[in-house]
């Protein structure tokens, strides 16, 4: 059987909450270990977030399976020379606290690569390592809306008297781990190639901007008036529409499908229609061109809808809740959406690795670890003896 891609490697993980958890946990399903380094007693925030009665929380586990914890008191002189220990073998250290608190407890950059010269040490903060907001606090929705996630949703009344909608997709943690993920993978391969260590710094409005880069860069350059609503490139049309089941489609074609989409939907007079004849038209008419579309549309169910533009090689999809993405073949088909069995919580549909290789789909080891569960496994791999074990857990140095 083919080995994971990133089998032998091994990561220490002091990111929490969402936006570092989801590239370390890109990085387990394709085969990496992932240890993971948790506050005493209360280990991650993120295990509390929409916690059952049962102990289960979604949100933990979906960015935690198949690691292994460790609880340790990273205050103490004990707490951090475990830390050294293990830093001497491991590939990668991952954080992503507030700029300035991984130097100030003895862990940054400087201190680790004394203790594993070829360590890869990748950090995720919220504004980037530099300029004036170098240092402040940030999280999601705040890189979101500094990054051009907020504006595009469009101001609700007139000249902006009421407030932007939330944050647009894509979704600015998911995006800034999938950048953090990328980066921590380039540079492993430059640690292979030049024996050295790296560092590697990445942020969430970094990400968010880069996500928006073909907008950001048609308004800097004087490509498009730059306004939050209806900025549509000038050969591409699209719509969402209802069908006759409530249901509804997105349509979005390019202009070389203009015919063909006329095809799908048996409105071949739309091609020879005055209004539409040319490009030009179309966008001049781009209100009366959607209205045709959409009475089509609403004249058969949603879901007939995306075959027939599939035949014509249009793109189209049902706009899909999450329950009908829980639920999709295609996502299933693909193993994008999983099922697995917790000897604690019994049958669980979870989402899957994104990534395929050689064949192999990233595989969902496990469920997110109990707080400490690996704490002294993992002393024994640094070479702590069990009673010196127990007097660093008596000492409240480990749990």
């Amino acid at each position: 059987m083919t080995r994971p891609l990133l089998d032998g490697i091994r990561v220490l993980d002091f990111t929490q909450f969402q936006q570092g958890p989801s590239a370390t946990v890109l990085l387990s399903d394709l085969g990496a270990e992932v240890i993971k380094v948790e506050r005493l007693k209360v280990g991650d925030p993120s295990r509390h977030v929409g916690r059952r009665e049962d102990g289960f929380s979604q949100y933990f586990h979906t960015h935690h399976r198949g690691k292994r914890s460790i609880a340790v008191d990273l205050r103490s002189d004990e707490g951090r020379d475990i830390v050294y220990e293990v830093v001497k073998r491991v590939d990668v250290v991952t954080e992503n606290f507030k700029p300035g608190v991984m130097n100030r407890l003895g862990l940054g950059w400087d201190d680790l690569k004394q203790q594993n010269p070829k360590i890869v040490y990748a950090s995720a903060s919220g504004f980037g390592p530099k300029g004036p907001r170098a240092i402040a606090t940030s999280w999601a929705a705040i890189a979101g809306a500094a990054g051009g996630g907020m504006w595009p949703n469009g101001m609700r009344g007139d000249n902006g008297t009421r407030p932007y909608a939330n944050v647009a997709a894509p979704d600015p943690d998911q995006t800034g781990g999938m950048i953090f993920a990328f980066a921590i993978a380039s540079a492993l391969v430059a640690r292979e190639r030049t024996g050295e260590g790296q560092l590697v710094q990445t942020s969430l409005y970094g990400s968010q901007i880069w996500g928006r880069a073909p907008a950001i860069n048609a308004i800097a350059n004087g490509s498009i008036v730059p306004t939050a609503r209806n900025m549509p490139i000038s050969n591409m049309f699209t719509l969402q529409a209802q069908g006759s089941d409530g249901d509804w489609l997105y349509v979005g074609y390019i202009t070389d499908r203009w015919i063909p989409m006329c095809r799908a939907l048996e409105r071949e007079d739309l091609v020879t229609d005055s209004r539409f004849s040319t490009l030009a038209d179309r966008n001049a008419n781009l209100e009366e061109l959607r209205s045709e579309v959409a009475t089509t549309i609403a004249a058969r169910p949603a879901a007939e809808w995306p075959p027939r533009f599939d035949e014509e090689e249009v793109p189209s999809t049902l706009i899909q809740d999450y329950p009908m993405v829980a639920e999709d073949v295609q996502a299933a088909a693909n193993e994008y959406i999983v099922e697995y069995e917790d000897a604690r919580f019994g049958t669980l549909t979870t989402v899957g690795s994104p990534i395929r290789a050689n064949g192999v789909q990233g595989r969902v080891k496990s469920l997110g670890p109990e707080l400490g569960q690996d704490t002294d496994a993992l002393l024994q791999e640094i070479g702590c003896a069990p009673e010196a074990i127990a007097r660093l857990r008596d000492a409240g140095v480990v749990g």
